[in-house]
């Protein structure tokens, strides 16, 4: 029985957290709330001190709880729910016991909730001991707290952390979630459908929890894609939240399209390589089927690339071949007219627009004049390519003058960061043929079947700079810009000839 006056109950399921229970139940207790709160502790099968810890938490802290339970997990679903079913205050939470409440987190969710007489209130999460942001922080303003619709800050959808949220209890009772059982991922079934019911949210824009990345790397999301299980896990549980659109305003559902567009495609795309070969084909067959439901334009805005977009591809044209070796297929550019493709076999416009190639970015910069040529350097990008080096079977960078080609250099692209999306290469043009005036310059990229050009332009936005110059003897050369197309510009006497 709850005592008298207490309307918040924080539950925090806990699994092996005997040296973090202690810093996570100070952040509930140290709270302005914390005198309408009380904590229940759900251990769920530890084979550490964590019951001996919350046990003598609890001798000096009455309304601090402690419920036992053999193991549920993975995940900490099952005893959540525990929790869950024994909350009979107005308002819950949920907290893991490896993490803490930010302090007067708990009371600014509180008022937000007590003020406005909503369901839901989300404060802004702070990571540590190194902090992060993710794609929805952006609606986080330290020092207000507002009422917002899904619609007004759309990417919130993608937010199905449990531990930044208060709910009132009735409400969450009334959706009728439950979070899954026995796998990670547990609580995307509870935290994105409650958020899509409910008319209007709370945003608290100041942090209220608090996220430990903890330092020996056996935190869940350290394992996300070395775990063989997570990828049926999350396979089960966007399965489960596609199940429940018809329960969902109509006008919110592409939402879970969304969400489950945004969140699958990395374990979509690294499942060929991470799980067995004997378990492939059916997690090809269930996620193809899954997302066969999906509505085709969401997954094109829900996915920055067609990088990102590649598994998919494979499932909707129920291709396992190309699947099985989607890193190969990944591996290669093509051309299709002046566009750049994934080489990956499509059969109509829908799968062929998703392995376009976004736009191409190319630099040139950091000037240099030697006895017998110029060189820059170039910087490239391709949205949604990866490793050019081996995508594409050559590079160069031509020079145009008066409409006729000035000069043309074969380079050698190399990748500049660890995932293959930047590129570099040194650009060396001889001196000697090389007229005065005006080269405006484009790179050529050449494919197996054909080749595209893009413009080489000047650095822009935080890289921008002056144009660069050198002289050496009576030459003079520059590298600027008409608009943002970049220019080669060599002066030379009219007496001297281009040698």
């Amino acid at each position: 029985m709850t005592d008298a006056g207490v309307d918040l109950t924080v539950v925090v399921p806990a699994f092996n957290v005997g040296r973090y229970i202690t810093d996570c139940l100070d952040s509930i207790t140290a709270q302005s709330a914390w005198t309408r709160s009380q904590v229940l502790v759900v251990d769920d099968g530890s084979t550490d001190d964590t019951a001996a810890v919350v046990t003598a938490y609890a001798a000096e802290h009455p309304r601090v709880l402690l419920v036992q339970r053999p193991n549920g997990g993975p995940g900490a679903g099952a005893a959540r729910n525990t929790g869950f079913d024994l909350v009979d205050t107005e308002y819950v939470m949920f907290l893991d016991g490896d993490d803490e409440l930010a302090p007067g987190g708990l009371c600014t969710l509180v008022a937000g909730l007590d003020e406005d007489g909503l369901d839901i209130a989300v404060g802004a999460t702070d990571q540590f001991p190194v902090n992060r942001e993710w794609v929805w922080s952006q609606y986080f303003e330290e020092g207000t707290t507002r009422r917002v619709r899904i619609e007004d800050v759309p990417l919130l959808a993608h937010d199905s952390r449990t531990c930044d949220k208060l709910y009132r209890t009735a409400f969450l009772r009334a959706t009728g979630v439950r979070f899954a059982e026995g796998v990670h991922a547990q609580d995307v079934v509870v935290n994105v459908p409650a958020m899509l019911q409910a008319p209007e949210l709370v945003l608290v824009g100041d942090v209220v929890y608090r996220y430990r990345k903890r330092e020996d790397g056996t935190s869940v999301m350290d394992s996300q894609f070395t775990r063989i299980g997570n990828y049926w896990d999350h396979l089960f549980v966007v399965e489960q939240l596609a199940g429940m659109r018809p329960d969902l305003p109509a006008e919110r559902r592409h939402f879970v399209d969304a969400f489950i567009a945004r969140s699958f495609q990395e374990y979509s795309w690294r499942a060929p390589a991470a799980l067995p070969p004997s378990e492939l084909p059916r997690f090809f067959a269930q996620a193809r089927d899954l997302l066969r439901t999906l509505d085709p334009e969401v997954v094109q805005r829900s996915t920055r690339d067609a990088w990102e977009r590649a598994a998919y591809v494979a499932m909707l044209e129920d291709d396992f071949a190309t699947y099985a070796h989607l890193a190969e297929h990944t591996g290669r550019l093509r051309t299709d007219g002046h566009d750049l493709f994934l080489d990956l076999p499509t059969s109509g416009e829908v799968t062929l627009g998703m392995i376009r190639a976004g736009g191409t970015r190319a630099w040139a910069d950091q000037l240099s004049l030697g006895s017998n040529e110029v060189s820059f350097r170039l910087r490239l990008r391709i949205r949604g390519a990866r490793h050019l080096e081996q995508a594409l079977s050559q590079v160069a960078v031509r020079g145009v003058q008066e409409g006729r080609t000035s000069f043309q250099q074969v380079v050698q692209v190399t990748p500049v960061d660890e995932f293959g999306r930047e590129h570099e290469a040194i650009v060396r043009i001889p001196t000697k043929g090389l007229a005065a005036g005006d080269h405006t310059m484009r790179v050529v990229l050449r494919t197996g079947d054909g080749q595209v050009e893009r413009w080489l332009r000047r650095p822009d936005g935080a890289d921008a700079g002056p144009d660069e110059s050198a002289r050496r003897g009576l030459l003079t050369v520059g590298l600027s810009a008409t608009s943002d197309r970049a220019l080669l510009r060599v002066g030379r006497p009219a007496w001297l000839p281009g040698r």
